[in-house]
């Protein structure tokens, strides 16, 4: 006779399947920054951004709020080719260009009620901007002159510092950072976050990115885990109006692909915009 589920194994549960995911996950998604192709890695951001914007659009529906999601898609799917393009700008920036113009057409050809539209015409170009604008971001990194490096130098920065700041708020964490939007963020997790980003970004510096100085990877650390730490605050904003605790279930243990990326969907256009601005050899192909 199965053993009925006590309270304590109901707990250890979700941890089991967090690290369960994170041993299976890892290590296919190492192998396959490293020994796939350009167009592999693409593939691999476009799947997470079209995830990525059903989670939104699953958000704003628990919100009461309907979009376009079809139409958003579509766009978001327009958006990742354009960044594959081998020309940088023009493509991406053409595309953004033509969603607003095409999001605002389909409303006006649609039946819609008029006192939803503003909510639903924002929402839906919302969506195509937060997850395929931003994330996009990572096939241009995955482009630049030692682009593996630095993919895998972004994912260790922003996903350490998170690690930081959960066993340091754990532990020691007493002031509330953002109570209203995640009461269980601290101050002193923040922190534990930023140093522990660093931290990672000095080791990576000594083992596989010499071709950052290390005055610029203590800054990096620093930079990039500002931008992960508001890109983790601005998606709980999402889920905190909208009542809900995971953008999804796709990642066992972990919730939703947003919940697993929401800091490298804005860490990923700081990191480019940084090494393309100050770091000479970074000049894209």
């Amino acid at each position: 006779m199965p053993r009925p589920e006590t309270s304590q194994n109901k707990k250890k549960s979700p941890y089991f399947k967090r690290i369960a995911t994170a041993v299976l996950g890892i290590p296919l998604l190492v192998l396959l920054i490293y020994y796939g192709t350009p167009l592999h890695f693409w593939l691999l951001v476009t799947g997470c951004i079209l995830l990525g914007l059903v989670e939104f659009y699953q958000i704003m529906a628990q919100a009461n709020i309907r979009c376009f999601s079809l139409l958003g898609l579509g766009l978001g799917l327009l958006t990742s080719i354009a960044f594959q393009s081998e020309s940088v700008a023009m493509p991406a920036s053409l595309v953004m260009s033509l969603a607003v113009i095409v999001i605002f057409l389909g409303y006006l050809f649609s039946f819609h009620d008029l006192s939803t539209v503003i909510p639903e015409l924002f929402c839906t170009m919302g969506g195509v901007f937060y997850v395929a604008w931003l994330l996009g971001h990572l096939v241009w990194i995955r482009r630049l002159p030692h682009g593996k490096a630095l993919i895998f130098y972004l994912l260790l920065v922003v996903w350490a510092g998170d690690t930081f700041a959960f066993y340091t708020g754990r532990q020691i964490g007493k002031h509330r950072l953002s109570p209203r939007i995640s009461p269980k963020k601290t101050i002193e997790g923040s922190i534990g976050g930023i140093a522990g980003s660093v931290f990672i970004s000095v080791i990576a510096h000594f083992t596989f990115l010499q071709s950052i100085s290390l005055g610029n990877c203590i800054f990096l650390g620093f930079f990039l885990n500002i931008f992960g730490q508001l890109g983790d605050l601005a998606e709980s904003l999402l889920k905190r109006g909208a009542g809900v605790k995971d953008s999804g279930k796709v990642l066992p243990g972990h919730g939703g692909i947003l919940d697993r990326i929401d800091g490298v969907i804005f860490a990923s256009p700081a990191l480019f915009y940084y090494a393309a601005a100050s770091l000479p050899m970074y000049r894209l192909r």
